[in-house]
């Protein structure tokens, strides 16, 4: 990927700032393996550090480091081979060889932003239109027929709010988490041409596809799945060897074709990040006056958040509780974490089986 050098256009930080994004960058790019690390102090501009980055990959380093949220816990750092990248990338190319441009809105330094906004126009010879600071005015003057439109389901939601009409020819792609089928059938009704849903992780990148309205996604050709296949933990192994869990459960279908059956770590995806709701649920309950909490997602019909259920001590004040809670939540969970809504009750709800209910 070749960028012009703008070699003396600074940074426009501060020195902790730029010491902060050349650690970034030296990571992200491991310019330690070829000793250029020290350069993106000494020349400070965007140009330079563009012309280190292409001298590491000029000289032989072969991989590229994304990291993961980190919402709950530490950031999960994922390496993967610039090959891997690149056959994932030449797939994708193939995919989407009628697209005229990529309109992106999704940050390019996570691993779903990258193949997308930076190697997938690449690779089509096409122009890339960072979307990620435009309002839906803007956005909706610069969309034409031949456009690839690249985000997360939060953002489509706000997309599909925000645009009354798409213009003719305009596909889009989501990934990160599973789509809501309403979300895109509004889409669609909208003028959407087309929606392509791209399966992985930060530790796999893209696995599977699927294009609206299939309900199974299939293999990207460079993915196999690990016989015996195990629907509660899937192994698949690429085609350079590595073979790695998927996140999910899975249901087989014909060949190659899936459907996903939950997160095997329970995690659930607000904003276009993993979060715990059992892990906020528990940090709710060493609060003083509660009892016992649970925490889930909301339903497509009440939002996009979290929602608690908590049950407060014998004698305390649910009022005062209540207050208590929001003002601990707003300090001290991150921001995709939070419940936007706490119910108050005796016990927790449960269903037949003895499960906790939703509410």
């Amino acid at each position: 990927m070749q960028i012009s050098s703008g070699a003396g256009e600074g940074l426009g930080c501060d020195s902790l700032e730029r010491l902060w994004l050349a650690s970034a960058v030296n990571e992200m790019f491991h310019l330690y393996e070829a000793g250029g690390e020290d350069g993106l102090l000494a020349d400070a501009t965007f140009g330079a550090w563009i012309e280190h980055v292409e001298a590491a990959r000029s000289s032989g380093v072969a991989s590229i480091t994304f990291s993961s949220s980190g919402t709950s816990g530490r950031p999960k750092r994922c390496s993967h081979t610039a090959d891997a990248l690149r056959t994932e990338t030449a797939f994708l190319g193939e995919l989407f060889r009628d697209r005229r441009r990529v309109v992106s809105l999704v940050p390019a330094h996570h691993a779903y932003g990258f193949l997308f906004a930076a190697l997938l126009p690449d690779a089509l010879g096409v122009d890339h239109v960072d979307a990620t600071k435009l309002s839906p005015a803007e956005i909706t003057r610069y969309l034409a027929p031949g456009d690839l439109v690249v985000t997360f389901p939060d953002r489509w939601r706000w997309l599909e709010r925000s645009l009354p009409g798409w213009p003719e020819d305009v596909a889009g792609v989501v990934s990160t988490a599973p789509c809501p089928p309403d979300l895109i059938a509004a889409l669609c009704e909208r003028g959407l041409s087309a929606m392509t849903e791209v399966y992985g992780s930060s530790e796999t990148a893209g696995v599977a596809v699927r294009r609206w309205p299939e309900v199974s996604y299939v293999l990207m050709p460079h993915w196999h799945f690990v016989e015996p296949i195990s629907e509660d933990a899937p192994e698949v192994v690429h085609r350079s060897g590595r073979r790695l869990t998927l996140p999910d459960r899975i249901r087989l279908r014909d060949g190659n074709r899936f459907e996903l059956a939950g997160r095997q770590d329970g995690a659930v995806q607000v904003g276009g990040i993993n979060v715990y709701p059992d892990r906020v649920a528990a940090r709710l309950r060493e609060r003083l006056g509660v009892r016992d909490a649970a925490v889930r997602q909301m339903r497509p019909d009440e939002g996009s958040r979290l929602k608690a259920f908590i049950v407060p001590d014998v004698g305390a004040d649910p009022t005062a509780l209540r207050t208590d809670l929001y003002a601990w939540i707003d300090g001290a969970l991150a921001v995709a974490e939070r419940p936007m809504a706490l119910t108050f009750g005796p016990r927790l709800p449960t269903g037949m089986m003895g499960k906790c209910a939703d509410w």
